[in-house]
């Protein structure tokens, strides 16, 4: 005669990879939100500042400046570009990052 043995998940396993996941998913959607690592596109019109060998440099709308490729403009003209950032740079959170930084610039 023979025996069938049968593997059962004992509760313990089973309660360490139920909680696993539970952090996995909290951890995710709390600390690091994925919508914010994703690229959104930016299209906008500037004012060139310099020319270089890279390109024209303008100054964006978030106060840095952008360099753009394959740009045959003079300093001065206004051009239209596109280009990608990480959408945590539009979400109400940095505005409020931002907003509290200015009060502690001297």
């Amino acid at each position: 005669m023979q025996t069938q043995v049968q593997k059962v998940l004992t509760p313990r396993v089973l309660f360490t990879s139920l909680g696993v996941a539970v952090f996995s998913v909290l951890v995710l959607t709390t600390i690091a939100p994925v919508a914010h690592w994703i690229p959104v596109s930016v299209t906008e019109t500037a004012t060139v500042i310099a020319v270089t060998e890279r390109g024209c440099v303008v100054d964006g709308s978030n106060g840095y400046p952008i360099t753009v490729a394959d740009c045959k403009a003079s300093p001065g003209n206004v051009i239209q570009f596109s280009y990608l950032r990480p959408a945590i740079t539009d979400s109400q959170y940095m505005q409020r990052v931002h907003a509290r930084a200015d009060y502690i610039i001297p």
